[in-house]
């Protein structure tokens, strides 16, 4: 787990030298810290995790409109066909908003913004280039893409459905006045 400590000297590095690398082990940094928050797997219940991520307002003063410029960059370049690296970017990026989200005091303010809307764009294409693989090359490729795909509807669960009511009813679980 990265110490805050860490975390601090990694956003400094970014800020100082403007190098995206930084930025991205700052994400990775971040991301591997509250990994428990991750939690993608349709299939099964969602899990309860008894710490909550950090609020906005305990993260680097303009983190959110860093992350929005790069998002918004990811999605540009998505029509000459993401690299390796921005994938690897994009996926952190949503990873950073699903943790965001976990915390439900930030859902409201991360929904306001435009992340969504270049998240859904962005699974849009990615989806369309799934549907237009050839057999060969879908078997090769299509995991990060998959991976994005599921991140991203965690990302709309985290978004619009923060408490998972959705997947609890879907696996048979129905809440009443008095609990399950």
């Amino acid at each position: 787990m990265a110490s805050r400590e860490r975390l601090y000297e990694l956003w400094m590095l970014y800020c100082n030298k403007k190098d995206p690398d930084y930025l991205k082990l700052w994400l990775d940094s971040f991301v591997s810290s509250y990994e428990q928050f991750l939690d993608v797997d349709f299939e099964k219940l969602p899990t309860r995790v008894d710490d909550i991520p950090p609020g906005i307002s305990l993260l680097p003063d303009n983190i959110l409109q860093v992350l929005r410029l790069q998002l918004l960059q990811c999605v540009q370049k998505m029509s000459d066909g993401l690299e390796e690296q921005q994938q690897t970017l994009s996926l952190l990026l949503v990873k950073f908003f699903i943790i965001l989200c976990r915390n439900l005091a930030n859902v409201e303010e991360i929904g306001m913004c435009s992340y969504i809307n270049h998240v859904i764009t962005m699974t849009t294409l990615y989806i369309q280039q799934l549907k237009s693989k050839t057999k060969e090359k879908e078997v090769e490729d299509q995991t990060p893409i998959e991976e994005f795909v599921r991140h991203a509807l965690a990302f709309c669960e985290s978004l619009y459905d923060p408490y998972r009511n959705w997947r609890q009813r879907i696996a048979g679980y129905v809440w009443t006045s008095t609990g399950l």
